[in-house]
Parts: structure tokens; sequence; C-alpha cells
């Protein structure tokens, strides 16, 4: 791809060098996926829903009003869901094997 140099401005001469350096690159050294992993819960259960579905509504209700006590009762809901979650990672999930082998025991 030869231009010459009085026919494109800065700016087609920068697009036309980066193009070309990018091909390059990714014919010798390939392409690469980017991978964005979400953290999520997966130990979720009906309880741990409530808690992050009164969460949310008690933060709109504090930025609608913007009261301390709204902001007060916030922050206690989101120390109960750490903490309830917390605890529901420490039990290392007994309660989902548990589920898990009845559900394989009535199957059976």
């Amino acid at each position: 791809m030869r231009h010459s140099p009085c026919s494109l401005n800065i700016s087609e001469e920068w697009q036309t060098l980066k193009n070309t350096l990018q091909q390059a690159a990714n014919g010798a050294l390939g392409k690469r996926k980017k991978r964005r992993h979400k953290r999520r819960l997966i130990l979720w259960n009906e309880d741990i829903k409530n808690l992050i579905e009164n969460k949310k509504k008690a933060y709109l209700r504090y930025l609608a009003t913007r009261f301390e006590t709204d902001k007060i009762e916030y922050k206690m809901l989101v120390a109960t869901g750490k903490r309830e979650t917390k605890k529901l990672k420490g039990n290392g999930g007994k309660h989902l094997y548990r589920e898990l082998n009845v559900i394989y025991m009535d199957a059976r």
C-alpha cells in the first residue's frame, strides 16, 4: 500500500501507519479474546435475593429524600447483605450440597 506523501494529510498518514502496524501484529502474534468475568454469588437463595431488593429500594429512597435516617437504613442493609453472603460462603455451600443430594436421591 504505497501512497505519495504529498497526497495525504497527517491524519490519513497516521491512520495508514496504525492500520499497517496492527495488521502486521495480528498476523504475527494473533489476537487474544478479552474475557470479562463477573463476580457473582454462586450460592443464591431467596433470602439473599430479598436482602438485595430491599437494599436497592432503600438506596433509591435515600437518593430521593437525602435524609440521614434513610442513609443509615441503607448502610445497615448493606452490612446485613455482606454478613449473610459471608455466612453462605463460610458454610461452603453445605445447604446446596444437601439440596442436590436430596434431588439426586429422589431421582433414583
